[in-house]
Order: C-alpha cells, then sequence, then structure tokens
C-alpha cells in the first residue's frame, strides 16, 4: 500500500511537471518574440521565423525525448532536462543581451532565425523532450500508452493554455519580459528539485544550477541611457520615452524634443519647447488638409500616439474620440506628452470599435503604425464599408501610409486606393516632402465628391496618373496586403535599426 501511495504521487507530481513545461514552452516563444521586436520588429518575417524555429525545435525535443525513453532507464533523466531548461529560461535575457547587439548587424530574416537558434532552440527542445520521457515513466503496459499520452499532451496543453492568456493579459504589462522568464524559469527549476528529492535521486551538482538560476536576475543586463525616461515591456511589444537634442549645422542652434518609440520605431516626434508642435511632416499635411476638407467637427481618431495630433485636431475646435489598443500609450501620453489627465481614451482595437459604435462621425483618421506595421485588418472592402457606414454624408476618413506609390513597393498602396474606389470613396492622394522610401502618403476619402477638380495642396499627387491594373481589391478573406508592403516596411525598419536601434543597445 505504501508503494502504491508513492506512485501515485510521483504520476500527480510528473503531471504536474508537464503543466509547468506546457506553460514554459509558451512562455518561452511569447518572450522570444516580444526580446526580438525592438531590433527586428514584428513583420511577418518575425513571427514566421519564432513559430518555424518554435516547431524545429519542439520536434528535435520530441525525438530526443522518445531517443530516451528506449536508451536510458533512469527516472531522474527528466529532472535533469527540465533543471537545464530552467536555468537557460532564466538567462534567456542575459545570452540576448550578447546575441543581439550582434545580430542585428544582418538582414532581418537571417538574424531573426540565427537569434532565435540561440535563445529559443536549446530551452524548448529540452522542454519537448519530456513530454515523451514523462509517458515513458507513467506507462506500465501497452493498453495503458494510448491514456497516459493522452493525458500528458492534454494537461501539458493546458499550462500552456493558462500561461499564454496568464503572460498576455498580466504578467507581460505588469512585469515585464525578463521576470516573466525568470519565475517561469525557476517553477521549472523547483517541480524538477521537489521530484528529485521524492525519488530519492538528488545530487549535490545540481545545487550549482539552482544557485546560477536564482542569481541570473542580479546579472541582467539593464539599459543604462540618460536619454531613455520610460521603458516598459508589453505583449504590444516595448515603448520608450526618449528625451534628445537636435543640433541645426547650420548654426549651431539647438532643440529639443521628445520621442515615442514602440520597438524602436517612433511614433510621435514632439518638440518639448513647443507641445502643440510635431516635427512629422505628416502630422502637419494631415491636419491642414483635414481642416480645409471637412464639414462638422465630430471625429475619430484610431491611434493616440502621443497626442500631437489630437492636440492640433483640439486647438482647431474638433470633438476628437480616441481609440487606442495598448493602454500603455495613454499614460505615456498623458504623463510625457501633455495630453490633459482627464482625456478619455477608449482602449479598444480599431476595427471592433467601429463594428460596435453607434456614433457617427464627420471625420475618422488612421494613425494605426505599430513600429513599422499599419494594421492590415483596417485596410479591407469590409473595414472601409464599416467606416463608411459610420460616416456622415460628406464625412472624409483620412489614412496613413508608407510613401511608396510606384513600382513593386507602390503595389500595396495602389491596392488600398483601388479597395477605397470600390467602396464609392473619392480619393485625394497627399505626399509629404521627400522621396518615396522617406515620405508618408495621406490618402484623404470623402463620403461624397469632392468640390472642383482644382488640387487643394501642392502635395496632392495626380490621381490619374496612378496605374491600378496590377492592384488588387482587398479583403478580409484575403489577407495578401502585408505581403505587399513588407519590403517598404523592412526598408524602415532598416534605416530605424541604424539611427535607433544600435544607438541604444550599444548604451
Amino acid at each position: 500500500m505504501i508503494e502504491i501511495n508513492k506512485k501515485e504521487k510521483l504520476k500527480y507530481f510528473l503531471f504536474a511537471l508537464a503543466f509547468i513545461e506546457g506553460g514554459a514552452v509558451m512562455c518561452i516563444e511569447l518572450c522570444s518574440a516580444k526580446i526580438l521586436s525592438p531590433y527586428f520588429g514584428t513583420s511577418i518575417y518575425v513571427w514566421a521565423s519564432v513559430l518555424g524555429v518554435t516547431l524545429t525545435a519542439l520536434m528535435s525535443g520530441y525525438y530526443l525525448g522518445g531517443y530516451l525513453s528506449t536508451n536510458y532507464k533512469k527516472i531522474e533523466i527528466v529532472f535533469w532536462i527540465m533543471l537545464l531548461a530552467g536555468l537557460l529560461v532564466t538567462l534567456t535575457p542575459i545570452i540576448s543581451s550578447y546575441i543581439l547587439p550582434q545580430a542585428i548587424q544582418l538582414d532581418i530574416l537571417p538574424g531573426t532565425v540565427i537569434s532565435l537558434l540561440c535563445i529559443l532552440f536549446i530551452p524548448l527542445m529540452l522542454c519537448g523532450s519530456t513530454s515523451p520521457l514523462i509517458i515513458n515513466m507513467l506507462t506500465n503496459q501497452a493498453k495503458d500508452s494510448g491514456k497516459t499520452s493522452g493525458n500528458v499532451y492534454a494537461i501539458s496543453t493546458l499550462g500552456g493554455i493558462i500561461a499564454t492568456f496568464t503572460i498576455g493579459f498580466y504578467t507581460f504589462p505588469n512585469f515585464g519580459i525578463t521576470l516573466t522568464l525568470y519565475v517561469y524559469g525557476l517553477l521549472l527549476i523547483l517541480i524538477s528539485t521537489v521530484l528529485f528529492f521524492i525519488t530519492k535521486t538528488f545530487k549535490m551538482s545540481a545545487v550549482a544550477i539552482i544557485i546560477i538560476a536564482i542569481l541570473t536576475l542580479s546579472f541582467q543586463k539593464k539599459v543604462n541611457s540618460q536619454e531613455v525616461i520610460h521603458k516598459s515591456e508589453g505583449i504590444l511589444g516595448e515603448i520608450k520615452v526618449v528625451d534628445r537634442i537636435i543640433i541645426n549645422q547650420k548654426d549651431n542652434s539647438s532643440k529639443e524634443y521628445r520621442e515615442l518609440m514602440v520597438n524602436n520605431i517612433s511614433q510621435t516626434f514632439m518638440d518639448k519647447n513647443n507641445p502643440n508642435k510635431s516635427y512629422w511632416d505628416y502630422v502637419n499635411l494631415l491636419s491642414s488638409n483635414i481642416l480645409s476638407f471637412k464639414k462638422g467637427n465630430k471625429s475619430l481618431l484610431l491611434g493616440l500616439g502621443g497626442g500631437t495630433l489630437y492636440k492640433q485636431l483640439k486647438n482647431n475646435s474638433l470633438q476628437v474620440d480616441i481609440v487606442e489598443l495598448d493602454k500603455r500609450i495613454e499614460m505615456l501620453a498623458k504623463e510625457y506628452f501633455y495630453i490633459d489627465g482627464d482625456v478619455e481614451v477608449i482602449i479598444d482595437d480599431a476595427r471592433h470599435f467601429i463594428k460596435i459604435t453607434e456614433n457617427k462621425y464627420d471625420i475618422i483618421i488612421y494613425d494605426l503604425y505599430h513600429s513599422e506595421t499599419p494594421p492590415v485588418h483596417l485596410l479591407t472592402k469590409e473595414a472601409f464599408g464599416e467606416i463608411r457606414n459610420r460616416l456622415n454624408e460628406g464625412g472624409i476618413l483620412t489614412i496613413n501610409f508608407y510613401g511608396f506609390i510606384s513600382g513593386n513597393n507602390g503595389l500595396a498602396a495602389r491596392s488600398i486606393y483601388k479597395t477605397l474606389l470600390d467602396q464609392k470613396f473619392h480619393v485625394k492622394l497627399l505626399a509629404t516632402k521627400g522621396e518615396e522610401q522617406s515620405r508618408n502618403l495621406i490618402f484623404i476619402c470623402k463620403k461624397g465628391s469632392f468640390e472642383g477638380n482644382s488640387k487643394n495642396s501642392p502635395e496632392e499627387i495626380e490621381i490619374s496618373e496612378i496605374d491600378t491594373n496590377d492592384a488588387i481589391i482587398l479583403t478580409d478573406d484575403k489577407p495578401i496586403l502585408e505581403h505587399m508592403y513588407l519590403e517598404a516596411a523592412l526598408l524602415w525598419r532598416r534605416g530605424y535599426n541604424e539611427t535607433n536601434t544600435k544607438t541604444f543597445i550599444n548604451n
């Protein structure tokens, strides 16, 4: 009876190990993607690399676990594997702080894959190897193998599900990436240590691994830059608020500015001495044209950022509803970018808000870049149809987008233009100054015709010169826009890696 109780007790602890291992797999995957985002962004290349390397690591782990379960019969092997995996998880932020500054010198695709092989592959492979080992330890007869396998994989998957929601909605925004990895690493070490003692297989050599893992938090590399006045990590990426000085080389004068950055891509560029002024040309171009085309003053701003566009709209007596996806952005806009604390910001996905609101607007503004990535789900004919229903007669929709309109890189903008025409919008297209790779396009889309045929702005692009023969009407069912603008996004990211990312990683 005592022996049976011991086996039953061991079984439940092995199930607990499977549960924590499943959570650790999702923790490592999510955290690795977010560790990469300040360096390589959040494009489909990055996520494809994360998923591809994750699956490769798990496949390798399953094979390794099967091999070990056949050739090594000692029960403690799974505990050693989890102990080592826990150590590597706690070390991940330290390892990445040395790998990523080197990998950033590479193009995005090889850079992400090499980085992931260094920081994600081995701990995930070790985690993947545990399920076959646990199944082997729990299976006494062949007839029980199916039930045991199902139980182990179900419990492991349950751990992954709970970890995904917990990390995404709680630990990332409240504690950040480093602490999330540290806690999960220690959980793996704790359950392994308990199992060592239950099976009376503990070795003093394991103490060294445990001590190193516990001490890793003290050696995490911190960003030490006087420019960075705020930094936070979350499921939507790394956010920084940065104070810098612009030097005018002609007269040696200087100006102080404040920057809001998501994954090291600037979202807001504000003059500290004149908080209503933005250094981004598109903000001034967009606001001036909104005012020239508007009829009525009820507006919806999708995407707050640091709020420089919002302030210009308010200064011109527009009523503004604001929708922002990331709660941290609202907090930073009010704390660092001089947005009044009593301004109401709706925290929601823009498309979801458009679907559920009953409000009608004279102006709807897309200012929704997340890092270098525009919101593809808001740039389809179905989304534009929903927007059209939320506009008053004569109302306008404005969209900020990449500056390319010609060649392969301009296919995305031409397809957006064609999709807007399909939804019966009348469209004017404006461009900020500069070459295509360094400018912004502004779509001014009206529910109703524009008065007269003359250009309203010297920045306006002649619509008749845009060839849409190769353009595609974008739909929810075929989300290909991200593939169209991918090269433009990569060019944007490369430029920012040179000016921003490499600056911060060298501090």
